[in-house]
């Protein structure tokens, strides 16, 4: 099963080892998806595209910024300013999920740059069921639905609402990590209350975010000094995010200009950066090796509907 990467050059393919590009090309994508052999991919301003080996089809038109594909198929669409909309058949229609408007705190969600409108960041899902979403918005916090998005709630209590990926722990639904522009925070209700960790990071600014699938609490991590995700770290935590340890084995390399994308895939730890190096691990702790390198920004990968994005948000 393939890899797939978004750039600031279309899709890219990675595949027994080698990154080849897709049909889709010359755009920047923020996020991307892939399940059973189908490709979704955001792009911002332009429009969310379905990729596959032999066809590419723009199937929403705006400023897209994220998405999914559920366990049953399920397509959700994340977009600037923050809304979701869902597709029950393959993107031939779309419905907007219009009770988010209604929520008690939508009015006062922002991005601090022009034209500042907040956007969605990540979806995921709770429980193996495209009907448990779970969005997070920059910066308006974390949403949850248990009804395929046509009632919602807000899950902020305690936590930092510049969000940047919510992600719920594949192995037990209560347990929940976000990074957020103010740092790193876990839930152990399902979102009902956050407590902030710090325990062994030494950067405040939470970007990329990976659980490892096989539920045994591994986790990676990237941050940065400040936006966009300057001078960045790598952090792995074999306790849920608890608690983290800083990551410089041998193999990766000594600097990150931007936050690099962290995945977990094919029983691997992988780790692809704005240079388009892409390396791999067993072990988070190494040996670490280069697996390809293309003549893109990496800012999202994917493997079997995982996805990893550390878009920024900018619309530099």
């Amino acid at each position: 099963m393939a890899i797939a990467l978004g750039t600031d050059d279309g899709v890219w393919i990675l595949e027994n080892g080698r990154c080849t590009p897709s049909l889709l090309g010359g755009v920047t994508v923020s996020h991307i998806t892939i399940r059973n052999g189908t490709i979704l991919a955001a792009v911002p301003r332009d429009g969310l595209y379905r990729v596959t080996k032999h066809k590419v089809d723009l199937i929403w038109k705006g400023d897209a910024r994220a998405c999914a594909i559920g366990f049953q198929g399920t397509y959700y669409l994340g977009i600037e300013p923050a809304m979701v909309y869902r597709s029950d058949d393959q993107g031939e229609n779309w419905v907007r999920l219009s009770q988010i408007d209604e929520l008690p705190t939508r009015n006062n969600w922002y991005f601090p740059p022009p034209p500042h409108e907040p956007h969605v960041r990540s979806i995921d899902f709770l429980d193996g069921n495209d009907r448990n979403v779970i969005v997070g918005i920059e910066v308006g916090g974390v949403l949850m639905s248990s009804n395929y998005g046509e009632t919602w709630e807000e899950l902020n209590c305690g936590i930092d609402i510049d969000v940047h990926t919510v992600r719920p722990d594949p192995g037990n639904s209560d347990h929940l990590i976000a990074v957020t522009g103010g740092g790193v925070y876990v839930s152990e209700d399902q979102g009902l209350f956050w407590t902030k960790v710090t325990e062994g990071l030494s950067q405040g600014y939470a970007v990329g975010l990976h659980i490892k699938p096989d539920s045994t609490g591994e986790v990676l991590l990237a941050t940065g000094e400040k936006p966009p995700g300057l001078n960045a770290q790598l952090y792995h935590s074999r306790n849920g995010g608890k608690s983290w340890d800083r990551l410089e084995p041998p193999g990766l390399p000594n600097h990150y200009n931007r936050v690099p994308v962290v995945l977990f895939a094919e029983g691997c730890a992988w780790v692809a950066t704005d240079q388009g190096e892409v390396f791999k691990a067993n072990d988070v702790l190494g040996p670490w090796e280069s697996v390809c390198k293309i003549p893109s920004v990496i800012y999202t990968a994917s493997h079997e509907g995982s996805p990893s994005s550390v878009s920024s948000g900018f619309r530099g």
